[in-house]
């Protein structure tokens, strides 16, 4: 089977996270991350890996970090869903992003770059962690900032995406796949579904 190839629909890499999970809303979740080698593919594709560096974690088979990841995806996911939806996360997601975010900055070193400096957490440092620790930094960067104003939840799946159009109207993650969906299920309600009841 070929690889699950990611769909970076939510316009920050940390909404891309929690977009690796096929559809929110299900009862049983399909899990895009299914292996350490995903989080790595993932990662890359994301932005939030070189591919030198995706290179070197890949052939690592590191369940534990996988499921310190999905740990981390939940969380993120908790969180964000309250603030979209209005309401105020719980003290305590909020206590244990705080600890992944100070994790993430003990990993952070300043580099320069072209007169000025960069943050970064080398893949030299903090090993298979690194994309965890990455996607962390990311995710506090985006949630404490005037962006999140803009995040959005597609009604139909749940995915996160920040809604970049000048009336803020975007409500689907995607018009080809959830809005064209729902497009279907109102014109079969308001129009097939009648006409057969009539007919009976």
């Amino acid at each position: 089977m070929a690889p699950h190839r990611f769909e970076l629909r939510g316009g920050h890499p940390a909404l891309d996270f929690l977009n690796t999970i096929h559809d929110w809303t299900a009862e049983i979740a399909r899990d895009y991350l299914a292996t350490f080698g995903d989080a790595v593919r993932f990662g890359e594709a994301a932005g939030l890996l070189t591919r030198a560096e995706a290179r070197r974690l890949a052939g690592s088979a590191n369940d534990a970090e996988l499921e310190r990841l999905r740990e981390l995806r939940s969380l993120l996911e908790r969180i964000a869903r309250a603030l979209v939806s209005g309401h105020a996360p719980a003290a305590r997601d909020l206590d244990a992003l705080a600890a992944a975010e100070a994790t993430a900055a003990e990993a952070t070193r300043l580099r320069a770059a072209s007169a000025q400096l960069r943050r970064v957490i080398p893949v030299d440092e903090a090993g298979p962690a690194v994309l965890r620790l990455r996607i962390a930094d990311a995710a506090v960067e985006l949630l404490t900032s005037d962006r999140m104003r803009r995040v959005k939840a597609c009604p139909a799946c749940g995915w996160f995406f920040v809604d970049v159009s000048k009336n803020q109207s975007r409500r689907w993650c995607s018009m080809s796949t959830c809005g064209a969906s729902a497009k279907a299920k109102r014109y079969y309600y308001r129009r097939v579904k009648p006409a057969r009841s009539q007919a009976g």
